[in-house]
């Protein structure tokens, strides 16, 4: 019978994990993915080397580790940017960035890009603009973080009709952002026609209060 390896501590681990994750060589260069993938191939034929077929503790052990340095994977991937946002993007996707610019200036600028067949940045822009007009009607407050499903949301207090369009408005933006594949010129001009919609649009105010449970901007009791 082989003998028995010490079992590893998950805590242990963990630590093991954060402490190589802190060091210098986790970067953005080129080559960190790759050194970091083969830094988890060994971790794990060393593990694989230690645990005795006959310890069903340790193999239970063995699995979790698996499942954490796949979780711990798909945050690094994210920090380096190749599962955080579209390669094609060349604009911010945060829904406040910076400089702050009128919605009918983000709707502009998003209707050049569609031109130019930009779409994952017209896309982006035209959520933004979106956004950005709602929030110069003090119909939206955008606090820092704001994810476009729940710009969404919020949009949809105010245009109660539009749910269905502002939820797979929100879906393309995901699409341009954070995803490989890129919006269609579609998707990126209905989004902009929604955009367009809604600032031309009266919002159902009532709704509005309904939702929130306060009066609505402009109401009056």
């Amino acid at each position: 019978m082989l003998p028995l390896t010490p079992v590893v501590d998950p805590d242990e681990a963990r630590a093991r994990v954060h402490e190589e994750l802190a060091k210098a060589e986790y970067d953005d260069s080129p080559g960190f993915v790759s050194w970091f993938l083969s830094l988890i191939e060994e971790w794990m034929l060393d593990l694989l080397d230690g645990v005795s077929r006959s310890s069903a503790t340790q193999a239970t052990l063995l699995v979790l580790l698996v499942l954490l340095l796949g979780v711990i994977v798909v945050l690094v991937l994210r920090r380096t940017g190749l599962i955080r946002r579209s390669h094609g993007l060349t604009v911010s996707d945060a829904l406040d960035a910076e400089p702050v610019l009128s919605g009918s200036a983000l709707r502009e600028a998003a209707r050049r890009a569609i031109l130019e067949k930009r779409t994952d940045d017209g896309t982006v822009l035209a959520l933004r603009a979106l956004v950005r007009d709602l929030e110069e009607r003090a119909l939206l407050d955008v606090a820092a973080g704001m994810t476009a499903q729940e710009s969404a949301a919020r949009a949809a207090r105010a245009f109660p009709e539009l749910r269905g369009r502002l939820t797979r408005a929100a879906e393309a933006f995901d699409t341009a952002a954070y995803s490989h594949r890129s919006t269609s010129a579609k998707q990126a001009e209905d989004l902009l026609l929604l955009a367009e919609y809604i600032a031309e649009s009266a919002p159902d105010l009532s709704a509005l209060e309904t939702a929130v449970g306060a009066p609505a901007p402009g109401s009056t009791s």
